[in-house]
């Protein structure tokens, strides 16, 4: 009986009830073995993890390229996105797992990427996954600008010199749109952003939120569109 290693993950996002979570996952990955004749030795798991980094950037994940390559057992996961979001990363992933002789199952996609044609599909399968991400990114994205362009509620956060309204719109923050002005005077002197925090600090004007201005604040007021 050949070996076979379980690798199940779901982000912060999805949920459990949407045939996605860990444990739905779990069982049919033994189920699968259980069909194959193969023994599941180890289920790596990543709860709570973003598929949009490498798979050997996630904690459970290098931990499984790590004992796949040392045991070549095939390894089955229950649908190819819980693995890749990155066209490049199954690339390089499945071309590895070739040289070293370890067999890659999608029970999903019925891809098995022992042969030629399973790994060539898985490859296609990615691609068209992460055009799919991209265009709902791109929709999102849209929607956002509209809802900006509106002056609408997009975030549980107002920017700074902004607050919002009683009906959820963005209205000007006298206060801080003075502060903004003064930014901009900073800037207009030769003022790094850590210059201008530090000089804000200094004249006593607070931050929207938290104690101390940050760099990355005065670069994202600074840069921000005028609306």
């Amino acid at each position: 009986m050949e070996d076979a290693l379980g690798y199940i993950r779901v982000s912060s996002d999805e949920q459990v009830d949407s045939g996605l979570g860990l444990e739905a996952q779990r069982q049919r990955i033994a189920a699968y073995c259980a069909m194959k004749g193969l023994r599941l030795t180890e289920v790596f798991a990543d709860p709570g993890i973003s598929g949009g980094k490498p798979l050997a950037s996630h904690p459970a994940g290098s931990q499984l390229l790590e004992v796949a390559k040392k045991s070549k057992a095939f390894v089955i996961v229950a649908k190819l996105d819980r693995l890749f979001r990155s066209v490049a990363d199954a690339a390089n992933v499945i071309a590895d797992f070739d040289r070293k002789g370890i067999q890659l199952v999608a029970i999903a996609e019925s891809f098995d990427m022992g042969s030629a044609y399973g790994r060539a599909m898985a490859q296609m399968a990615s691609v068209f996954a992460e055009l799919e991400r991209t265009m709902i990114r791109e929709r999102t994205l849209s929607a956002m600008n509209v809802k900006r362009s509106r002056g609408e509620r997009i975030s549980g956060h107002a920017p700074y010199g902004w607050d919002f309204g009683s009906d959820g719109r963005l209205v000007k923050n006298s206060a801080e749109q003075k502060v903004i002005a003064r930014l901009r005077e900073l800037h207009a002197e030769g003022l790094s952003y850590r210059g201008i925090a530090t000089r804000l600090e200094a004249e006593g004007i607070p931050p929207k939120r938290g104690r101390r201005w940050a760099h990355t604040t005065i670069k994202s007021i600074l840069t921000r569109k005028a609306k």
